[in-house]
């Protein structure tokens, strides 16, 4: 949706609800939620707790009116357009912009030959040429249908009404099904921007658009303090659901984009060929000392220390992936500490992160950027990895992203990067590798899709998880999503040239 039209009706809207608490209009996410551990609010002591019991006292004000007067306006809207005629309005603009082919189905049909017929169970891993991968990328007009089974229209209306929450939820509740998810959701990413020939009946999803972005600004999120991002990230991690990465995960457990710079090379490779060019990038040296933000199951640390021979500490929140890394990646030249970003200490030749900048919430980026400028030496280089978002505007807080994939979450977009924290930093390379993610959700899903060894997952668990990566691989493709590798020096670093070395090979040009 676009923000200017969500501006342009929040005057009258906010004269009768606030936000749903389950309203998207996006289609996709990027992190799965595990479970919900819950962190007592009268154990935070320290520096934030004045901090946090303010922002609780606004949550215990704000929070109740969100979904009762939401509720209201949706509950009003549900009986004006809950009618087989909305139904057909959808599928008229599925019709008009998209290659979805609607087939009713009883909820008892056996369709399993015709969902195994598409790509869905055989994603393309990968390919010769970026044509044999992302060949529904390439021509529209060339390109068989992909077919929906729906097998309760009532997921039709939960689309029109939720967005990505309803598609998502109602895949997990078995509503519907194709033979090919991920492209089913690249095409419902077509008619995004053309939902204004619903006319009143688009009225639902703009709703919870705008009081969505309304709930990040009236509440401070839990991203926003240090007690919060513990019980975000111990939402997304946990000892119990650390198989669930095991199976997934190529052999380095690297839980972020692998580096497909040859479509024809395996997740294994492409995983440690994004390694060994976060490497190259901060031109390490023997004896140099490192900060890691947000280290994951611990591997890349591991595999930096051991061919540079550096100096690493690196800081998680999750004490399960701590373990974990202690147990599989532990190093004389690593100190793993379970620490928040914001308590880190002393000073460093390189500061990286990779994969957790996303938890960190808009409202705190100049704090990340300024803790990120005291740890780090004068001459020292910065690497940040992160995902990025295409859209401008405020971040939807109730979508199918917060509830179930990236808690707390919010992804930059390069807008904000240049606001004014960044002044005092110089930007030496900026590489986007987006498509890569293609093929490494498809090789996830790959590795995932027989469940070997995990009955105590559900079916409706499971299907989340498949549809997660499905839908997020169709957001990359589509660029929707995006990855971002940006390479910083201070303003007033003592470097006497530019960082060359990111594109050199072997001291020389590439040919």
């Amino acid at each position: 949706m676009r923000c200017n039209r969500c501006a342009y009706v929040a005057a009258s809207l906010l004269a009768l609800c606030c936000c749903s608490p389950s309203g998207p209009s996006s289609f996709v996410g990027s992190r799965m939620v595990l479970q919900r551990p819950s962190v007592p609010r009268s154990n935070i002591h320290g520096r934030n707790g004045r901090k946090e019991k303010v922002r609780v006292a606004r949550e215990a004000f704000v929070t109740p009116a969100i979904p009762l007067v939401g509720a209201a306006l949706l509950f009003l809207g549900f009986q004006a357009l809950n009618t087989e005629a909305s139904d057909g309005a959808l599928k008229e603009l599925l019709q008009k912009y998209t290659k979805i082919q609607v087939v009713d189905v009883t909820p008892d049909m056996d369709i399993s030959k015709q969902i195994a017929s598409g790509e869905t169970h055989r994603p393309v891993l990968r390919g010769k040429s970026a044509k044999d991968v992302h060949w529904y990328a390439l021509s529209e007009e060339d390109l068989p249908p992909v077919k929906w089974f729906i097998r309760d229209p009532a997921c039709l209306r939960r689309v029109l009404f939720e967005g990505g929450l309803g598609l998502g939820e109602s895949y997990m509740d078995g509503q519907w099904e194709s033979d090919d998810v991920e492209r089913l959701v690249y095409e419902l990413l077509r008619i995004e921007d053309q939902t204004k020939e619903l006319g009143a009946r688009e009225l639902p999803l703009i709703a919870n658009i705008v009081f969505g972005a309304l709930r990040g600004k009236l509440l401070e999120l839990p991203g926003n303090t240090v007690a919060g991002a513990q019980e975000n990230i111990g939402r997304t991690y946990d000892v119990d659901t650390i198989k669930i990465y095991e199976q997934m995960l190529d052999s380095n457990m690297q839980y972020s984009v692998g580096y497909f710079y040859d479509p024809d090379i395996t997740l294994d490779e492409a995983q440690l060929a994004k390694m060994e060019m976060i490497g190259r990038k901060l031109d390490l040296k023997p004896g140099m000392k490192l900060l890691e933000i947000g280290f994951g199951f611990g591997s890349l640390a591991h595999f930096l220390a051991t061919k540079y021979d550096v100096q690493i500490t690196a800081v998680t929140l999750s004490k399960a992936q701590m373990e974990w890394a202690q147990k599989h990646y532990g190093h004389p030249n690593i100190d793993f500490r379970y620490a928040d970003y914001r308590d880190a200490e002393g000073l460093y030749d390189r500061v990286y992160s990779v994969g957790m900048f996303e938890h960190v919430g808009r409202k705190s980026f100049a704090t990340y950027f300024d803790k990120v400028y005291d740890c780090l030496k004068d001459d020292g280089i910065f690497l940040l990895h992160t995902l990025g978002w295409a859209k401008r505007g405020e971040w939807n807080h109730n979508a199918f992203v917060g509830k179930y994939i990236f808690p707390g979450g919010e992804l930059p977009t390069l807008y904000l990067l240049t606001e004014e924290f960044s002044d005092k930093w110089h930007l030496e390379d900026f590489h986007s590798l987006g498509k890569c993610y293609v093929q490494t959700l498809r090789s996830w899903l790959n590795n995932l899709k027989t469940w070997e060894g995990m009955d105590e997952f559900d079916t409706k668990f499971k299907r989340m998880w498949e549809y997660y990566l499905s839908c997020c691989a169709a957001a990359f493709e589509k660029r929707r999503t995006k990855v971002w590798q940006m390479v910083w020096t201070k303003q007033l670093s003592t470097r006497l040239d530019d960082c060359h070395h990111i594109r050199l090979v072997d001291g020389k040009p590439p040919q």
